[in-house]
């Protein structure tokens, strides 16, 4: 039953989770003479288990005033795997950017679990800098107790249909299977186009689908399942987007407006016919955001 365990566990898996060799300095990556230069600043916060590089069309949104960062997780991108995430101490490390910088501007995009941490982050930034005009995108955001638990109970559920369905006790191939749900819903085999799109997806990342080893899976949503979005009042003044799967097994949609609806002047987008990996499923996303952001800049 190990592995099935370590399966319930992988929810938040990436198809992107895929770790570089690099020394394991500051959570942040930057350019620092970009960032010097710049008078706003995009960053990038990926989810749990969740490698920068499924961030990585942020790039796209640099110009000579306006920089990019990323904040990597334990465990990825050169970080020591033996850290935690711990959601107060990633976010004040982002608002201490802005204290350091002669920054005017801050736009944070997070998946999952980093959506979380950038909404933690907009509140420290509002209160240390209320001048700062903050944005705030999240993407298959994560949610607050006791959905966290809720999730893994609804994973290991699904975890043994994909079982049942693969006719196998592999744990790779069981998870493959559920990881087409992950991406399209429950009702992914109800349609040809999603069969054919949910097999092509696994086919393409089969080799990059990491399982959770070591119990980091366990440090990365530790903290996550005692989060209960703490005084949202404190984001008055951000201007917060989300965008989610309408078909998110993970985070249904439900939870998800009603916790939308708890916070000042947010609002939701939901994609039709997809999961909690539309950053893989829905390219189209980054134009929406895009779009979000510039609109954000005109008003």
């Amino acid at each position: 039953m190990r592995w099935f365990c370590a399966l319930a566990a992988s929810l938040w898996l990436s198809a992107c989770a895929v770790q570089e060799a690099s020394p394991p300095t500051d959570p942040l990556l930057y350019d620092a003479r970009a960032l010097a230069q710049a008078d706003s600043v995009v960053i990038g916060i990926p989810g749990a288990m969740t490698s920068i590089r499924v961030l990585r069309p942020i790039d796209e949104l640099e110009t000579r005033d306006r920089a990019v960062a990323y904040f990597r997780l334990p465990g990825f991108d050169g970080r020591p795997a033996d850290e935690s995430i711990v959601l107060d101490r990633a976010a004040a490390r982002i608002a201490r950017l802005v204290q350091t910088h002669d920054l005017k501007r801050i736009d944070l995009i997070g998946h999952s679990t980093g959506a979380v941490i950038a909404l933690e982050a907009a509140k420290d930034i509002r209160a240390a800098s209320p001048d700062v005009e903050v944005h705030v995108i999240g993407i298959s955001t994560a949610l607050p107790a006791p959905q966290p638990v809720l999730a893994g109970l609804r994973g290991a559920a699904g975890t043994a249909a994909a079982a049942a369905r693969a006719r196998s006790l592999n744990p790779r191939k069981v998870w493959l299977e559920y990881y087409r749900r992950l991406a399209y819903g429950p009702d992914v085999d109800t349609r040809p186009e999603t069969v054919e799109a949910a097999d092509a997806l696994v086919a393409a990342n089969d080799e990059r689908i990491q399982l959770p080893e070591n119990g980091l899976y366990r440090r990365h949503t530790r903290d996550l399942r005692r989060w209960t979005n703490p005084d949202p009042e404190a984001l008055a003044g951000a201007d917060i987007s989300f965008y989610h799967g309408a078909v998110d097994p993970v985070f249904p949609p439900r939870p998800t407006q009603r916790f939308v609806d708890t916070l000042p002047d947010a609002r939701a987008t939901f994609i039709n016919g997809h999961g909690h990996l539309i950053l893989l499923t829905y390219p189209q996303v980054w134009d929406h955001i895009a779009s979000t952001l510039t609109q954000a800049s005109s008003d």
